[in-house]
């Protein structure tokens, strides 16, 4: 008989995610995450939140851009081609657009010709119920690999997680992403391929 209580839905968290890294390496899964309880505790909670930073700043998560517009903070000389200062946002892990003809970054503020500022960028999300299954696929892999050597210390496994996060997950998941940001009407892929149809394209295209 079906245990009905395992096919409800529950809410994922950071365990269940450290839980499927350390399936991926074959250890057994915890009960808590208490930072002095064990081993693989300890290095889940040591690595967790890094892991989880990497992955977020490596695709365009949707669950994960946000935008905003940034007020300037400073002027610099009149005649510089970007004037404006705009400090980042404290959980901003990634700039994804900036709405101005010329800006640059250094450190975490922007140098910007035009002010007010609109802003695209990943969010430093921690709530587990916000992500979507590839990232937490991906986020488990990039746990398991940092994972592997201290509690395995095998090399090739970790290698193994390398390949199969960087040349499998990622891009799956990243793909998936880029499609489910547009429209049907609006994809850049589909716009390209009207254009490769269109016979006023091979003039526009020279």
């Amino acid at each position: 008989m079906i245990n009905e209580s395992l096919l409800q839905p529950d809410t994922p968290s950071a365990l269940d995610i450290c839980n499927a890294a350390l399936s991926k390496i074959g250890e057994a899964p915890l009960d808590a995450l208490i930072a002095n309880e064990s081993t693989a505790s300890r290095l889940c909670v040591l690595h967790y939140h890094p892991a989880r930073r990497e992955t977020l700043c490596m695709a365009r998560w949707t669950f994960a851009a946000t935008q905003t517009t940034l007020d300037s903070v400073s002027a610099q000389a009149p005649n510089s081609l970007t004037p404006y200062q705009f400090t980042l946002p404290a959980d901003c892990l990634r700039v994804l657009d900036v709405e101005c003809s010329e800006w640059k970054m250094q450190g975490r503020r922007i140098h910007a010709s035009c002010a007010p500022l609109p802003l695209s960028y990943i969010a430093d999300i921690e709530d587990a119920d916000q992500f979507d299954p590839l990232f937490m696929d991906a986020l488990a892999t990039r746990l398991a690999e940092k994972l592997a050597m201290p509690l395995t210390g095998n090399q090739s496994l970790r290698q193994n997680l390398n390949q199969e996060f960087h040349k499998i997950i990622l891009p799956q998941a990243a793909t998936v992403n880029v499609v489910q940001c547009f429209s049907n009407d609006s994809h850049p892929l589909l716009d390209l391929l009207r254009k490769i149809k269109s016979p006023s394209c091979t003039e526009e295209c020279e």
